[in-house]
């Protein structure tokens, strides 16, 4: 039985990640095109979630998070680490899901930090995290935002496979802005034996997070629920039976259309 012993932990056997991945951006001084240094360490034996960068100008970056490997298997741990540095943007983009595969009573991690300095930006097009029955999952994500920084995240949880039920996700999400001011801390706890009125019956959750301003009011949040962060932000939630349904894709658009606009 895999026991989790706490938050720098993956579990009892894997107490560091096994594959850490970096990318970091930031703009020269003196101008011209952004730097964009990513990097990978990893065991010869575990997938690897490789950074592989797409497009770049004077301003930012677009980077694709590449799985390179069967994503996510008993006892991997994956960790990502995102910096943007002043005034830089990156967008980040999946070229497809992740599955938390069936585990025997073994566990997984997956762990991102992101940290945007003064008036950086980042786009993170998130595409569906599914956990497969028998799975075991801890998942946290840590952003920090220094002043004027901002970000448009979207991300999709889905529970279970078509015909399944969930596996076990312990998923936690902390963010602090500027002076470490707390933002937004966010725990969930799901599993198999979860009551059907934790959330509803649903079993894809989507959410569209943006930080550092707050959506226009005349979006069309449809069947979500909104949430207006008290530092400048605005949570958009939906609860659906599948997760094309959670993808809230009208949403993200108008997220992303704001953050996009800094840089105009």
């Amino acid at each position: 039985m895999c026991t989790w012993m706490a938050m720098t932990l993956t579990s009892t056997r894997t107490r560091e990640p096994l594959s850490r991945s970096r990318v970091h951006v930031t703009r020269p001084v003196l101008g011209g095109r952004v730097r964009v240094s990513t990097a990978v360490a990893d065991s010869s034996d575990r997938p690897v979630i490789r950074p592989m960068l797409m497009r770049s100008d004077d301003t930012g970056a677009t980077v694709s998070l590449m799985p390179e490997g069967a994503l996510l298997l008993a006892g991997d741990a994956i960790k990502v680490d995102i910096f943007v540095g002043p005034g830089a943007r990156l967008e980040l983009v999946e070229p497809a899901g992740t599955v938390a595969y069936a585990m025997n009573g073994d566990c997984a991690s997956w762990s991102v930090t992101i940290e945007l300095a003064a008036a950086a930006s980042l786009v993170w097009a998130g595409e569906p995290f599914v956990v497969s029955e028998g799975a075991s999952v801890l998942r946290s994500t840590t952003i920090r935002l220094d002043a004027g920084a901002s970000m448009a995240w979207r991300e999709t949880l889905v529970l279970g496979r078509h015909g399944e039920r969930s596996g076990s996700l312990h998923q936690e999400l902390t963010v602090t802005g500027h002076g470490d001011v707390p933002v937004l801390h966010e725990e969930l706890d799901v599993g198999p034996d979860s009551s059907r009125l934790l959330l509803g019956g649903a079993r894809a959750i989507g959410s569209v997070l943006m930080l550092g301003q707050r959506l226009p009011a005349d979006v069309v949040v449809g069947c979500g629920a909104r949430y207006e962060l008290e530092a400048e932000g605005t949570l958009v939630r939906h609860l659906a039976w599948d997760a094309h349904l959670a993808m809230q894709r009208g949403v993200w658009s108008a997220a992303r259309r704001r953050v996009d606009e800094q840089f105009r």
